[in-house]
């Protein structure tokens, strides 16, 4: 049986705060999370309807650093729906929410995009703040954790171990100049153990131009299922599928996007209807080192890459580039 996890990067946007003033926390709750529009709601409720109408469970990465600002409320109304449907709530952490916090930020007048740029000591007391802030809002004690942007390093996974957190998912092979800075290769996509943490590539398929990562705006459908199928047929263990909790938006976070919406429905429906695939958690199917993570190996088609490149243009035409 192929585990499939669908993890979805879950979090208020920093940007918005910038841009809209931290007075504006409802109205990123609405643009970042429930991804409210006059046509529906788009975000993670969404996002959980259409799993749980398939019958599939989601792993939501949650950053819990705009904490630092409103308080553990504000996370704990990300938490808490996604409990009360049974999916899996991990950790997340942009570090960006540190300038913002301002005198609040724990490392005084340190701050950064990535936590690539903080000292192993420093990352320590980031993550031990932030899976503190996401148990105060109700999440079971993490065992798994994703970077913001992907930015971990060596020092990160060395810090997760020191906090106790077992398993990482920020290496993103199918991404060649990623913010990643974990001494791990494209080549690398397998579940391995890596100084200390057990670190499970996002998965990717062979593409056009190279690799490319396993993600709701990266991939057509038909690529999705292609590589669901391989991955059935060719026992892998496992594929590693990222999204966010705004994906299905417009680039602007006013409208949904329809194609999007379309292609994780689909991906979905072909998920639930598949012999031999199912989708997994962190807790209830652990990654095992030495598990595939995707269909890096399954053969390119650039017929499939083509007209994804095509459905990407429409896409972006209709509500901005991705």
């Amino acid at each position: 049986m192929t585990a499939v996890y669908i993890t979805i990067d879950t979090e208020y946007s920093a940007g918005l705060a910038v841009r809209l003033g931290t007075h504006a926390r409802a109205e990123i709750f609405d643009r970042s999370i429930t991804c409210r529009t006059s046509e529906g709601d788009v975000g993670i409720v969404h996002q959980m309807e259409v799993m749980d109408s398939h019958g599939l469970k989601g792993v939501f990465f949650v950053d819990p650093m705009p904490a630092l600002i409103w308080g553990t409320g504000a996370v704990a109304a990300v938490v808490e729906p996604i409990l009360e449907r049974g999916h899996e709530v991990q950790l997340h952490l942009h570090p960006e929410w540190l300038e913002i916090a301002g005198d609040a930020n724990p490392l005084g007048k340190r701050t950064g995009n990535n936590l690539y740029q903080f000292t192993e000591a420093e990352q320590v007391e980031l993550l031990g703040l932030a899976r503190d802030h996401l148990v105060a809002a109700g999440a079971p004690p993490p065992t798994a954790f994703r970077a913001g942007n992907y930015g971990a390093d060596d020092a990160t996974l060395r810090a997760l171990r020191t906090v106790g957190i077992r398993y990482d998912s920020s290496h993103v092979p199918g991404i060649a100049a990623s913010d990643c800075r974990i001494s791990l290769s494209q080549a690398d996509q397998s579940v391995v153990r890596h100084e200390g943490a057990i670190e499970v590539p996002v998965g990717s398929i062979p593409s056009v131009g190279g690799p490319r990562h396993a993600q709701i705006t990266a991939l057509s459908h038909w690529e999705l299922e292609a590589a669901l199928r391989y991955c059935v047929s060719e026992k892998v263990e496992s594929f590693n599928l990222v999204s966010h909790s705004f994906e299905l938006m417009s680039r602007d976070r006013t409208r949904p996007n329809r194609i999007l919406t379309r292609r994780f429905a689909a991906f979905c429906r072909s998920l639930a209807n598949m012999t031999g695939a199912d989708s997994a958690t962190f807790r209830s199917r652990p990654p095992q080192v030495g598990d595939e993570t995707g269909a890096g190996a399954m053969r390119q088609n650039p017929v499939r890459s083509i007209a994804r490149m095509a459905e990407q243009f429409v896409a972006n035409r209709l509500y901005g580039a991705k």
